[in-house]
């Protein structure tokens, strides 16, 4: 008898019925090549019973955009859009995934005088996807070559320091430029 309803058991969760498959999130968005997102595939009967033992193939739609792993660890890998696809026998589901990377910079002006003792300016600093698309949420990081030149205050303004020439590099994630910084004398100041 034991046996017997052991069997019915087994039968039954090998045969569990899926109609469809819930995806979480519904919908992934990278923006760092670091990021990384768990998928979760509630396979679902039309009753709304879950198939707790069914077995999901994940895939992508795209493997040059993103990956997944068999477990459902998706990766970005480069800028641009595709699905991530979740599948139990004949059922599947997708989920968009965009990867937003940031591929190149503009930075005016390429050059810059400044004099001694001024006050600090501000360069005007332009993100954009590998389409051409602008991306504007993120932030932009000036250093100094030469700190004795000019310094990076505030919310990234270059401050005159001493008279010479430096260069300073901007970067935005992955993307970077450079800025040629020229600090003039002040001639009414005494050496």
């Amino acid at each position: 008898m034991r046996t017997l309803a052991l069997m019915s058991v087994l039968l039954l969760s090998a045969c569990e019925k899926i109609d469809y498959i819930e995806l979480v999130p519904s919908e992934v968005v990278f923006k760092q090549p670091n990021n990384e997102k768990w998928m979760e595939a509630k396979a679902m009967a039309r009753n709304g019973v879950r198939a707790v033992k069914a077995r999901v193939a994940w895939s992508v739609k795209d493997p040059a955009v993103a990956t997944v792993n068999e477990k459902g660890l998706l990766k970005p890998v480069a800028d641009g859009e595709t699905e991530v696809v979740a599948k139990i026998g004949d059922v599947e589901a997708r989920v968009p995934v965009t990867v937003i990377y940031v591929d190149h910079i503009e930075v005016e002006p390429k050059q810059l005088t400044l004099k001694e003792g001024a006050e600090a300016s501000k360069l005007t600093v332009k993100a954009f996807r590998k389409n051409g698309k602008p991306i504007t949420d993120r932030s932009v990081t000036l250093t100094s070559g030469d700190k004795k030149i000019v310094t990076i205050v505030g919310s990234g303004e270059i401050m005159p320091l001493d008279p010479g020439s430096t260069t300073v590099n901007v970067q935005v994630d992955g993307a970077s430029a450079s800025v040629q910084v020229t600090v003039e004398a002040d001639k009414t100041i005494k050496r």
